[in-house]
C-alpha cells in the first residue's frame, strides 16, 4: 500500500512534467532560435532556478548526500565549493556575458566563444561541439543511472526499470518543447528540490534526538570535526580540492548558457542572487541529510544509498512520493539541459554553419525536427550505456564530466570577458588543454599523488597555456 502511495505521487509528478513540455511545444517550436533559446525571453526566476538545477544532478541529490555519509562535517566543504561557485559566476561572468553575448547575437557559448574571438569558421565551434557531445553523453549516463538507483532502492522498480523510465520522460518532454521546456521543467524540479531540502534535515534531527544526539554519534565515529581527517591531521588538500568544485561552474556550457538567454543585464543580476539562495538550502540541505543517516543508518553499503534509503525508513508515503519526485527532478533537470544542449551544439553550432558557408538555407521547420532527431539519439544511447554499467555517481560525474568542461570552457570564457588580447587559438588552446589534461590525469592516476581535485591544478594550467598562446600568437 505504501509503495503505491509513492508511486500514484511519483506518476502524477511525471504527467505535470509531459504537460508542460506539451505547453512549451505549442509556443517555442515554430521557430529554430525559439525551440534552442525561447526566444531570449526567460526572466530571472526561471533563469536562477533553472540554471541551478540544471547545474546540479543525480550528484547533489545522490553523491552530494553519499559524501556527507562518508566524511561527515568534512562534506560541507564540498557544499562550500559548489556555492563559491554562484559567488564566481555572480562576480566574473554573469552581467558581462548577457551584455557582450546580446550584441554579438550569439545562442550558446560555443557561438560566444567564436563570435567573440572573430572565428567565421568551424574551428571552435567544431571542437568544442566535439567537447560537448562526448562529455555530456557521459553525464547524461550517469544521470539515468541515478535514476535507476533511486527506484531500485525505494522499492518502486527495478534498476533497469528505472533507467527506463527517467529516460524515455526527459527525451519525451525535451523532444517536445526544447530550451523552453527544459527551463520550465527545471523550474518546477528546482522548486521541489529546495522544499525537500528544508523539509528532510528537520525531520532528520528530531529522528536524531536533536543537534546534541546527532553531534555525541558523529563525534563517536571521527566525522564531527570538518578541519581533520580520520587520523587526526588537518585536511587542507581535501579543503582545497573540495573548494575547487567552484571552478567548474565558470565553464558549464547548459548552466552558463542559461545568463545568455535571460531577457537582459538587469534579470540576469535578479538571477545570480536567487541561484545563490536557492544553491545555500540545496548543498547544506543535501550533506546535512547524509550525515544525519550516517547517524541513523549506519551500516549501508553504498553511500549514495543514504537519501533513499532515509526517505523509505522515517517518512509517510506522500513526502516519500514527493522526495522521489524531487530525487528524479535533480536527475532530469540536469539530463534535459545536457540533451538540449548537445543537440544544439550539434544542429546549431555545427551543423547549421555548415551549411551556412555553402549558401544553403535551411527552413526552421526542418532545423527543430533535425534537433529532435539529435536529442532522440543522444538519449537512446545515454539510456543503453547507462543499462550496461553502474558508476559511483560523484566521482564519475566530479572526476570526468564536470573538470573536462569546467577546464575547457571556463578558462576561455574568463579570458574571453577579460582579456583584451584573447584570440581563436587561445580559445582552442583553453577547449584542447582541459580536456586532454582530465584525461591523462585519470589515465596516469595523478590524483594518487597529488591530494587536489583534479579540477582545481588543470583549471590553472589550461588558463595559463590559453593566456600563453594568445600572447604568443597575438598579433597586434
Amino acid at each position: 500500500m505504501n509503495n503505491l502511495i509513492v508511486l500514484i505521487v511519483f506518476i502524477i509528478y511525471l504527467v505535470v512534467l509531459i504537460v508542460l513540455g506539451y505547453i512549451a511545444d505549442l509556443k517555442f517550436s515554430k521557430k529554430f532560435e525559439d525551440f534552442i533559446a525561447a526566444g531570449k525571453s526567460l526572466g530571472a526566476l526561471v533563469t536562477a532556478i533553472s540554471a541551478a538545477a540544471s547545474a546540479e544532478s543525480a550528484w547533489v541529490m545522490l553523491g552530494l548526500s553519499g559524501y556527507g555519509y562518508i566524511h561527515g562535517m568534512r562534506a560541507f566543504w564540498a557544499a562550500l565549493g559548489c556555492l563559491l561557485g554562484y559567488f564566481l559566476n555572480a562576480v566574473l561572468v554573469i552581467k558581462k556575458l548577457r551584455k557582450e553575448s546580446g550584441e554579438l547575437g550569439s545562442y550558446t557559448v560555443s557561438d560566444f566563444l567564436a563570435d567573440k574571438v572573430g572565428d567565421k569558421g568551424l574551428l571552435i565551434r567544431g571542437i568544442a561541439s566535439f567537447i560537448i557531445i562526448i562529455f555530456f553523453t557521459s553525464y547524461v549516463v550517469a544521470q539515468f543511472v541515478g535514476s535507476g538507483k533511486t527506484m531500485d532502492s525505494m522499492g518502486i522498480a527495478s534498476y533497469k526499470i528505472g533507467v527506463l523510465i527517467g529516460g524515455i520522460i526527459v527525451g519525451a518532454y525535451v523532444l517536445l518543447g526544447g530550451y523552453a521546456s527544459v527551463c520550465w521543467t527545471d523550474l518546477l524540479q528546482g522548486l521541489l528540490m529546495s522544499a525537500l531540502f528544508v523539509i528532510l534535515p528537520i525531520l532528520g534531527i528530531v529522528k536524531a534526538g536533536g543537534f546534541a544526539g546527532l553531534s555525541s554519534k558523529l563525534y563517536g565515529s571521527g566525522l564531527g570535526n570538518p578541519w581533520m581527517d580520520n587520523a587526526g591531521h588537518l585536511a587542507l588538500g581535501f579543503i582545497i580540492g573540495e573548494l575547487g568544485i567552484s571552478l567548474g561552474y565558470i565553464g558549464m556550457p547548459h548552466y552558463v548558457v542559461r545568463y545568455i538567454t535571460v531577457k537582459n543585464i538587469k534579470e540576469a543580476k535578479k538571477a545570480a542572487l536567487i541561484a545563490t539562495t536557492w544553491g545555500i538550502i540545496t548543498f547544506f540541505g543535501s550533506v546535512m541529510i547524509g550525515i544525519i543517516a550516517r547517524a541513523l543508518i549506519p551500516n549501508l553499503s553504498d553511500p549514495e544509498q543514504a537519501m533513499p534509503t532515509f526517505i523509505r525508513m522515517y517518512t509517510h508515503p506522500v513526502i516519500a512520493g514527493i522526495a522521489l519526485s524531487a530525487i528524479t527532478a535533480a536527475i532530469m533537470s540536469t539530463a534535459d539541459s545536457q540533451l538540449m544542449y548537445s543537440a544544439t551544439a550539434f544542429a546549431n553550432d555545427l551543423l547549421k554553419k555548415i551549411f551556412e558557408r555553402r549558401g544553403v538555407k535551411i527552413e526552421d521547420k526542418k532545423m527543430v525536427f533535425i534537433i529532435r532527431l539529435v536529442i532522440a539519439v543522444i538519449a537512446l544511447i545515454a539510456i543503453v550505456l547507462a543499462l550496461l554499467k553502474v558508476q559511483f555517481i560523484y566521482r564519475y560525474v566530479l572526476d570526468y564530466a564536470w573538470s573536462a568542461l569546467g577546464a575547457s570552457f571556463g578558462p576561455a570564457i574568463l579570458l574571453a570577458l577579460h582579456f583584451k588580447k584573447f584570440n581563436k587559438w587561445g580559445v582552442v588552446a583553453s577547449l584542447i588543454s582541459g580536456s586532454l589534461l582530465t584525461y591523462l590525469w585519470n589515465i596516469f592516476k595523478l590524483s594518487n599523488y597529488i591530494k587536489v581535485y583534479n579540477l582545481v591544478p588543470i583549471f590553472f594550467i589550461t588558463l595559463f597555456i590559453a593566456w600563453l598562446v594568445a600572447a604568443l600568437t597575438n598579433k597586434d
